[in-house]
């Protein structure tokens, strides 16, 4: 019997490797934009909700165009409100590694943001959420998310210190900043130097030398040598001022028949009341109108800066003997009660066109309804909770 023949050996070969499945983010990714379609045509919150409530979970999904949109959305004006107008400054240390999202966590646990959403929104918008600086940084609960991303992402220039000045400041919180910053300045020197004085700026041309420089010490980022003087401080803070909005407000005083530093009078009052800055030009509105017909502007900011305060006036408090209380005189403040930023200073020069006479804030949104008569303020003071 022969032998049965023998088989020839199969080479093995090695399956091919296999590609990776696209279906689990291709499906994830489909997620997304039918909750985004859904918002957009549907408006159905519930949906917006649930975007939010991911990102919340893994904010860095914020890289994600559309994802950012329904969670800015959700968040309305929130990036341009600070946490607390009346908040002093004080050091916030990052550390070296430190994300965009540690930090954001941070600052949120300590106040100093209301969310933390809301700083992430804005550093993913601008592209620079790996850029935070290590280092001590000077924050304020009464700056906004987006005024609290720049100073973050900034890097001092060498041999330079960093001085940040918050809109709706007034003069003596100025100074206060100044003598932490530049601890060889003290509070009451710089004060004693923001007065006109023999300065010839056209901002305070025909302003008595003795005047304060209330409401004309324009806030923003500035970087100065560590041993600058209060004087080269005041000078550099006076031109940036005259810089923005100079031009204009000559122009709209001249138009309007008033002065510059009545414009600089109505935006500080402005700046005080627009915690959503969007809404200035409204606002000055409002009391443009109760100007124009000769009523009190009822302004509470005016009141805080004659008791020395940022706070929630009280019923005696509108019984205050002062000029500055705006409830018993009519017309505008003696002075500027605070340092407008442009918004205001724009809002001062270009008032909105209504009829409006009254507006009240929501403590939910920071935003104002606003009444043309004393029964609708009285229905949307009660819209709002404040009775």
């Amino acid at each position: 019997m022969s032998p049965a023949p023998s088989r020839s050996p199969v080479a093995y070969r090695r399956p091919p490797p296999q590609k990776r499945s696209m279906v689990g983010p291709l499906v994830f990714v489909l997620l997304v934009l039918a909750i985004v379609v859904g918002v957009a045509s549907q408006g159905q919150s519930v949906l917006a909700d649930a975007v939010y409530s991911i990102a919340s979970d893994r904010d860095t999904l914020l890289r994600q165009g559309p994802i950012r949109a329904v969670v800015a959305a959700r968040l309305g004006a929130q990036t341009d409100l600070a946490a607390d107008p009346s908040g002093v400054m004080r050091d916030f240390e990052v550390s070296k590694g430190q994300t965009a999202s540690d930090v954001a966590r941070r600052l949120e646990e300590e106040k100093l943001v209301r969310s933390r959403l809301a700083l992430l929104v804005v550093l993913y918008d601008i592209g620079k959420e790996s850029e935070i600086q290590a280092g001590s940084h000077r924050l304020s609960a009464a700056m906004t998310p987006r005024e609290i991303a720049e100073v973050l992402v900034t890097k001092a220039p060498e041999e330079q210190v960093r001085l940040r000045l918050i809109e709706g400041w007034r003069l003596t919180e100025i100074a206060t900043e100044i003598s932490k910053v530049f601890p060889k300045i003290t509070k009451d020197a710089f004060l004693q130097a923001a007065v006109v004085g023999k300065r010839t700026s056209p901002a305070v041309a025909g302003l008595d030398p003795v005047t304060s420089l209330e409401g004309f010490l324009f806030p923003d980022t500035y970087f100065f040598k560590p041993d600058a003087t209060a004087e080269q401080i005041i000078d550099r803070l006076l031109l940036t001022f005259d810089e923005k909005a100079g031009t204009m407000l000559r122009s709209a005083a001249a138009e309007q028949k008033r002065t510059v530093y009545d414009l600089v009078k109505l935006a500080s009052l402005v700046e005080r009341e627009a915690r959503d800055r969007k809404e200035s030009a409204q606002i000055a509105g409002v009391y443009a109108n109760r100007l124009r017909i000769g009523m009190k502007l009822d302004a509470d900011p005016t009141i805080q800066y004659a008791l020395g305060v940022w706070r929630p006036l009280l019923l005696d408090d509108l019984k205050l003997e002062s000029p500055y209380n705006t409830y018993r005189v009519a017309g505008l403040p003696p002075t500027p009660i605070a340092s407008p930023g442009l918004l205001a200073l724009e809002g001062a020069a270009r008032p909105a066109r209504h009829d409006f006479l009254f507006f009240v804030a929501s403590e939910a949104t920071g935003q104002h309804l606003f009444a043309r008569t004393l029964e609708e303020h009285e229905a949307n003071r009660v819209k709002v909770g404040n009775r």
